[in-house]
């Protein structure tokens, strides 16, 4: 790490974004998932009015009693957060071209009329932010540092881990976290198939590997610690052909920096794991 580097992640700066790759971090042993272990999952969240956007059902929302910043905040119990996240893969599946993924997940602001999004690997954009949307690209390797091919499961459980680590958000006091996505694949992943893979040993009903095994681990290592501070991690699911996704512009606007991010933003820079640490945003 060169001087400018230590300086920039010891004495960082209010409203920035900063980059911490896998070689910054302090070297740790991976929890491993076995059929022995001790899973935790995440839970489903049910919405107190199945006709109202995540926006609307979250209104943007400051609680100067956790955070001077504004926080989509559940109007129904302002103990709750919420985040929308995204991902996206181009060439999904193709044998012929590279894929690259992107992703994105927003904490505050509110679709077009809101507040600008931040892709802090694009040259020009590291170490600040004004926005309350997040867009990367999908690294070529996974926490333990090999590489996998992108996919748009990966792209959107990856988004997931980005959003829980941006912030430490139990420390806003927040006693839920709410996560909406269209991906059947991680909701349910969350919440419940990941027993099941542990007890199979990481095989599907089918004998076939469960893919994305690092991402999983690594989201199920977040949720267990959130979990022993007192924070729960939920997931809403957003149909993907449901009103309330065409309602929703926040939802429209995560999806399309997400593609933005596949597309524009996919550079070098995103060969390493690397976290995403939002300072006082």
């Amino acid at each position: 790490m060169g001087d400018n580097d230590a300086a920039s992640w010891m004495h960082p700066r209010p409203g920035a974004i900063d980059l911490l790759p896998a070689s910054r971090q302090p070297r740790r042993i991976r929890k491993r998932l076995t059929r022995r272990s001790r899973v935790s999952t995440a839970t489903i969240f049910t919405p107190m009015s199945p006709s109202e956007t995540p926006e609307e059902h979250f209104p943007l929302q400051t609680v100067y009693t956790r955070t001077s910043q504004p926080r989509f905040v559940n109007r129904y119990d302002s103990r709750e957060m919420l985040l929308v996240v995204d991902g996206s893969c181009i060439n999904n599946g193709s044998a012929s071209q590279p894929a690259t993924g992107g992703c994105s997940f927003a904490y505050k602001g509110v679709g077009r009329s809101g507040l600008t999004t931040a892709f802090p690997f694009s040259a020009g954009e590291q170490g600040g932010s004004e926005g309350g949307t997040v867009g990367f690209p999908l690294e070529q390797t996974g926490p333990g540092g090999e590489y996998h091919v992108a996919s748009s499961n990966r792209a959107k459980l990856r988004a997931v881990i980005a959003a829980l680590q941006f912030r430490e958000w139990q420390v806003e006091g927040w006693r839920r976290i709410v996560l909406a996505t269209d991906l059947e694949y991680v909701v349910f992943g969350a919440t419940s198939w990941l027993v099941s893979w542990a007890k199979r040993r990481w095989k599907t009903r089918k004998a076939q590997r469960v893919a994305n095994r690092d991402l999983w681990e690594e989201l199920h290592s977040i949720i267990d610690r959130l979990a022993g501070l007192g924070t729960e991690v939920s997931f809403w699911l957003i149909p993907s052909r449901s009103l309330i996704k065409q309602a929703s512009d926040l939802v429209r606007d995560t999806k399309d920096v997400a593609r933005e991010a596949a597309l524009v933003h996919s550079d070098t820079s995103a060969e390493e794991f690397t976290r995403l640490c939002g300072i006082e945003v």
